[in-house]
C-alpha cells in the first residue's frame, strides 16, 4: 500500500503526454462466467475499459477497489458514462468487517496498535467505507501490518465526534491496527476499503458510522461519517 502512490505518480509523469486521470473505483465483473469487467466510480458513473481484454489476465475479484490509470476516449459506449482506456490498474486492499470474538477475531489478533485516519469517505450507494491512513514501521515487505474494521459488541455504548448527534443514529465500529510488533522507523501511509454488506440490515434508519480511533499523538478519539442520501 505504502508505495502505490509514488509508482502510481511515476506511471503519470511518462513520455506519453496524453491526458490521464487517476481515480478509486470499484471492480465488478460484467457476468459471473466471464473475466469482463467495468470499473464503478464513488459517484455512481461507470467506466467501459475499452482495452479491457489486455488485463484480462488477472482474477479481479467482484467489489475489488482499485486506483485506475486511464485516458478518456470521445467515442460513447452505451450504458456506460465513460469509454476509458486503462492504463493501469492497482488493487486498494479490500476487506470485510470482522466482530470481535468471531471465529478467531480476539482483541490480541486484532489489535489496537496507533494509526491516524487522515481522510474517509463512504461512496454514492453505502456500500464501501474508504481509510486514507498513517502509521510507523519499517515498511519493508516482509513486515506485514494487519488493518480491521470491528464491530465490538463489547463496546455497548461510545461518545460521537458530535456532542450534539444523538447516539443512537449512528452505528459504532472500531478501526483497529496490529502492527505486530513492527519497529515504528518512520511514518507511512496508505489505503484499504471496508465492505459495509454485513452491516447493511442496520443502515437504514441511521445517519452514519461512528468510528473509534486509536491515534498516534491523541490517544483514542472518534470520528462521525454519514451515509450518502440523495440530500447530501
Amino acid at each position: 500500500i505504502i508505495i502505490t502512490l509514488p509508482m502510481l505518480q511515476s506511471c503519470l509523469d511518462d513520455n506519453d503526454h496524453q491526458s490521464r486521470s487517476l481515480v478509486i473505483s470499484t471492480i465488478n465483473q460484467i457476468s459471473e462466467d466471464s473475466k469482463e469487467f467495468y470499473f464503478t466510480l464513488d459517484d455512481g458513473k461507470k467506466m467501459y475499459p475499452s482495452n479491457a481484454q489486455g488485463w484480462s489476465n488477472k482474477d479481479w475479484v467482484e467489489g475489488q477497489r482499485a486506483f485506475v490509470i486511464f485516458n478518456e476516449l470521445e467515442e460513447p459506449v452505451n450504458g456506460y458514462d465513460l469509454n476509458i482506456q486503462v492504463r493501469g490498474i492497482n488493487p486498494i486492499l479490500t476487506k470485510d468487517i470482522i466482530t470481535m470474538g468471531e471465529d478467531d477475531n480476539d482483541e490480541e489478533k486484532v489489535g489496537d496498535d496507533k494509526i491516524n485516519t487522515t481522510y474517509m469517505w463512504i461512496n454514492k450507494d453505502n456500500k464501501y467505507l474508504t481509510i486514507e491512513f498513517q502509521y510507523y514501521g519499517t515498511h519493508s515487505e516482509d513486515k506485514k501490518h494487519f488493518l480491521n474494521l470491528v464491530i465490538n459488541d463489547k463496546e455497548e455504548t461510545a461518545p460521537t465526534a458530535d456532542e450534539d448527534s444523538a447516539e443512537d443514529e449512528y452505528i459504532n465500529l472500531e478501526f483497529r491496527h496490529n502492527s505486530e510488533r513492527d519497529s515504528p522507523d518512520h511514518l507511512g501511509e496508505g489505503y484499504v476499503s471496508f465492505k459495509l454488506d454485513k452491516i447493511a440490515d442496520r443502515i437504514s434508519g441511521k445517519t452514519g458510522l461512528n468510528i473509534r480511533v486509536k491515534s498516534l499523538h491523541d490517544g483514542e478519539y472518534y470520528k462521525t461519517i454519514d451515509f450518502k442520501t440523495d440530500e447530501n
